[in-house]
């Protein structure tokens, strides 16, 4: 231990540059790295997978998409069908302003000049969910 702390520190107690800069790039990489793994870019006309909590940019178009949630409505007595019953929970964010929505399997909805389309929902695990399944296009 006192090996680690003469190498850490000099003669009079400074701390060595070299020791000073690793300390400071370790944690300065860790921000970099963990901020760009939260979003990732989709093309447009594209149909792309999210998962709760992923951020989704759709290039060229200035909308980001945050999945907050997959869900599951049951219905009594007669209903539609049950992969309509699927629906997902949306954060859009475009150059008009940030909202939230929900919306069912298989319907599409509007932001600014683009449709949002939801192909697919799977709130289930036996369904290897909660995912999704989008596809944004130019209206």
């Amino acid at each position: 231990m006192s090996q680690t702390i003469a190498f850490m520190f000099g003669i009079n107690g400074e701390i060595k540059k070299r020791s000073a800069k690793r300390w400071f790039t370790i944690p300065l990489a860790i921000v970099f790295i963990s901020c760009s793994w939260g979003t990732r870019q989709a093309k447009l006309g594209e149909q792309f997978a999210m998962r709760p909590k992923d951020r989704v940019t759709v290039a060229g178009t200035g909308l980001t998409i945050r999945l907050d949630g997959v869900g599951h409505q049951t219905f009594s007595g007669p209903g539609p069908a049950p992969g309509a019953a699927a629906y997902v929970e949306l954060l859009v964010s475009s150059e008009s302003g940030s909202r939230s929505m929900r919306i069912s399997a298989g319907e599409s909805t509007e932001v600014d000049d683009y449709f949002i389309k939801v192909n697919s929902a799977y709130p289930f695990r036996s369904q290897g969910g909660p995912r999704c399944e989008l596809t944004i296009s130019k209206r």
